[in-house]
């Protein structure tokens, strides 16, 4: 049997502006971003935030909120990964950003989705605002870069019992995900890779190259019977979306 590993784009997976509309189709999308809405509603010492309208707002908003743009992309990758398991087996090999908002964390049960929603550097940089200030997303005075850490990937291995299925981290972690994958491909014989983004941080020259053309790599909505319309919205195609 073919081994798979789904790859999480981490904070750039929703970097383009055609897609952000594109995913609010997407019903698991809605639901975990409300979900998310929720958590930060009920949260003391942070300015009022609407999600959705940071996602449907245009790039220079959407860049300007760069912890925010960090953890809602990370939301639409748990609501992708969500969907995909609908149509699909759990994944053997997860893989993606362990640090800041990871929706791999979240995805492998290592961490609840409340707890990425709460620990975010969205959230953690901002403890210090008055919860009576309402910030609107035109003028809010998040940081841009400070609090933000370079990215760290690892990957996680499923490992099944009787019992239950969890996830344990494959030795060694890299800040280049080419360089990981290549190691996944090499040393664990994996050949097949899902993105999950909906944009993808590597693209298909990249994974041509490392695995000689030996590699498939294919995109998670592609593979959902039902998201035939979300590739077709758009001119750029999935896995071919340089980050």
């Amino acid at each position: 049997m073919t081994k798979v590993a789904v790859v999480f784009s981490g904070r750039n997976g929703l970097d383009l502006a055609a897609l952000r509309g594109s995913v609010l189709r997407i019903p698991e999308v809605t639901m975990r971003l409300r979900e998310a809405q929720n958590i930060l509603d009920n949260l003391a010492e942070f300015p009022s935030v609407d999600l959705l309208s940071l996602l449907i707002s245009d790039n220079e908003h959407f860049f300007r909120n760069i912890q925010l743009k960090g953890l809602v992309a990370a939301i639409v990758q748990v609501a992708l990964f969500d969907r995909y398991l609908r149509t699909q087996a759990r994944p053997q090999f997860l893989v993606g950003n362990s640090n800041g908002d990871s929706a791999m964390l979240v995805c492998s049960g290592r961490q609840s989705f409340r707890e990425m929603v709460r620990n975010s550097p969205a959230v953690t940089a901002n403890r210090t605002l008055s919860s009576e200030v309402v910030v609107p997303l035109e003028t809010a005075s998040l940081p841009v870069l400070s609090g933000l850490s370079l990215t760290e990937y690892q990957a996680l291995q499923g490992k099944a019992t009787e019992q239950e299925f969890t996830y344990v981290a494959v030795p060694g972690d890299s800040m280049e995900l080419r360089k990981l994958i290549a190691s996944l491909f090499l040393e664990q014989g994996l050949s097949r890779f899902v993105n999950v983004g909906p944009s993808s941080a590597l693209v298909e020259s990249d994974y041509r190259e490392i695995g000689d053309g030996e590699i498939e790599a294919i995109d998670s909505i592609e593979l959902d019977p039902l998201l035939g319309w979300f590739w077709g919205c758009h001119h750029t195609q999935p896995l071919r979306l340089a980050q």
